[in-house]
């Protein structure tokens, strides 16, 4: 999801530029009318496959021994939270093979302890894949932060989704008026939303275990989706941790 932008008009011109030749599925040069993406909406089913079957190709050349690798199954070392705008990908973001990066991703990353999809996804990857980071990564001109920052309707179960997003603008309201520009302010409202899922896995019991014993670490990242660069967020000091830090033995009330 993304803002109105000159984006549609700065895209037809890429295209009109750029040469447009591909191999098609019969292996002969043809005019690639969505240059320089690899399908379209207009793409067939054989479309897909074939391009499929072309970059698996390309890995095997590349890198021949990834795939009977990941027939023996999976050992990633991170666990990427992030949005599902088609912009970002993390294993492209990264330079990351398959077999590296256990993904989250939904609309402009939300993480909230009511979600069971999220806090399955989290326990699973800290308990049993015993992944050594996270990665929360918002990006900027994302769809949903925009969306929060109206007080438009999105209409059905998304402003339900959003309304995560809407109480972290509450919470900042005054900071966020402060900030003129739209567009700094929407970024400075992607970074409050990446950390305000960073607070909610800093709660999550599983992380606070695996952490307790330095056997995990956590990241903010923003990705700038007009240079393909990523950078850190600081994170916020731990006022709270001890509160959540749960055992099983006897205790007194912690003041």
């Amino acid at each position: 999801m993304s803002a109105p932008s000159t984006a549609t008009q700065n895209l037809k011109n890429l295209k009109a530029a750029a040469p447009q030749s591909v191999v098609g599925a019969d292996h002969a040069p043809h005019v690639n009318p969505n240059y320089p993406f690899t399908l379209s909406k207009n793409s067939s089913l054989g479309d897909y496959l074939q391009a499929n079957r072309l970059n698996t190709e390309k890995l095997n050349k590349s890198h021949p021994e990834i795939l009977p690798l990941s027939g023996q199954g999976q050992q990633p070392h991170t666990l990427w939270i992030g949005c599902s705008d088609s912009r970002i990908n993390e294993c492209q973001a990264l330079g990351c093979l398959p077999g590296e990066i256990f993904t989250l991703r939904n609309i402009a990353n939300v993480i909230s302890s009511t979600d069971i999809s999220s806090m399955s996804a989290l326990q699973f990857a800290i308990e049993v894949l015993k992944v050594k980071k996270i990665i929360v990564c918002g990006h900027t001109d994302c769809g949903g932060v925009w969306a929060s920052l109206s007080n438009k309707k999105a209409g059905g179960v998304l402003d339900t989704w959003l309304s995560a997003v809407r109480h972290v603008r509450a919470q900042h309201l005054d900071e966020l008026r402060e900030i003129e520009d739209i567009n700094d302010k929407c970024r400075r409202l992607v970074e409050l939303n990446i950390l305000n899922s960073i607070n909610t896995i800093k709660k999550n019991p599983s992380f606070v275990e695996y952490h307790a014993r330095g056997d995990i670490e956590l990241y903010a990242l923003i990705y700038d989706v007009k240079t393909g660069y990523l950078n850190e967020i600081p994170l916020e000091d731990d006022t709270y941790a001890e509160v959540f830090h749960l055992h099983d033995n006897d205790g007194e009330p912690v003041h």
